[in-house]
């Protein structure tokens, strides 16, 4: 796969690594495999320079592999180096702290009894 930038119809810029995705028998792309889609966003800021950042696709969802149809993308375009470096890096980062997540264990719930006595050691006595 590789990376590009998608515009859809609703002027929604996504960088991604994309797959298209072919109807068989005639070869007709009829949508894109997206791994690890960001929304690109524009930032002006007090000295009306142009930051960009890259945001997730659907803050509601866990997913990170989808198919967008192919009537909805407007254009593909061949994104910069700089950018897919950057690009590379988010996805990174995003995967080494959902691995940390993951890995990471839950000793200490509220309500539960941490010493073998059966007293809470953060309490007063």
């Amino acid at each position: 796969m590789t990376v590009k930038i998608l515009v859809t119809e609703t002027g929604q810029q996504i960088v991604s690594e994309v797959k298209q995705v072919e109807q068989k028998e005639t070869k007709e792309v009829i949508a894109y495999w997206l791994v690890n889609p960001r929304v690109i966003n524009y930032v002006a800021d007090d000295n009306e320079q142009v930051n960009v950042n890259f945001g997730a696709y659907c803050l509601v969802s866990n997913e990170s592999e989808f198919s967008l149809k192919a009537d909805h993308v407007v254009a593909i375009l061949e994104p910069r180096p700089e950018v897919i470096e950057r690009y590379n890096l988010v996805i990174e980062r995003f995967s080494e702290a959902q691995e940390e997540e993951e890995t990471t264990e839950v000793t200490d719930e509220p309500g539960t009894d941490n010493t073998e006595d059966g007293t809470d050691s953060d309490s007063p006595e």
